[in-house]
């Protein structure tokens, strides 16, 4: 186990074996992030991860989602998003802290919350039903002035849910 820090800790390291579609890496041992309120985010043995919920057209950006300190969010944030069982707000906000206990540092990590918050998976439970409401990718100029505004801003991650960037 790995030290507590002010943003959480992460359990075991990332082992994995690309599958043979050439994208999706499955999870050998299981990896779990332990936020800051002592929330364990588990990413089983077995698990397929791909990056995908962090919005493409942002990789370019941040870079791909298998390089980098923010890989280990990464993992547990695919994971989330697939399971479906918080909320994707809170999903959303793991990813952030995630980063930052993994040495992101702060302008990068709000970027890419800003990214998956407002361009990444959502989903809502409609008694039984569970209803996927991911709203479309970002335009390139979108990707753009979130870059240019979070570089020329200093912002709270909290007030990141409501911010809206043109």
């Amino acid at each position: 186990m790995t030290p507590r820090t002010a943003w959480g800790r992460f359990e075991g390291r990332v082992v994995t074996r690309w599958l043979d579609d050439g994208r999706d890496m499955a999870l050998v041992e299981t990896f779990a992030y332990v936020d800051p309120a002592r929330v364990r985010w588990e990413a089983p043995a077995g698990s397929v991860v791909n990056g995908a919920s962090i919005p493409r057209p942002f990789w370019s950006l941040i870079g791909g989602p298998f390089e980098g300190r923010f890989r280990n969010a990464s993992v547990v944030h695919d994971v989330a998003c697939v399971e479906r069982v918080r909320p994707w707000q809170q999903v959303h906000r793991m990813f952030y802290d995630a980063c930052r206990c993994g040495r992101v540092g702060a302008i990068k990590a709000k970027t890419m919350y800003y990214a998956v918050y407002h361009f990444g998976p959502r989903w809502r439970l409609e008694g039984h039903t569970l209803r996927d409401e991911t709203p479309p990718p970002p335009t390139p100029e979108q990707v753009r002035a979130a870059a240019a505004w979070f570089r020329a801003h200093e912002v709270d991650a909290a007030a990141i849910p409501s911010l809206e960037i043109h």
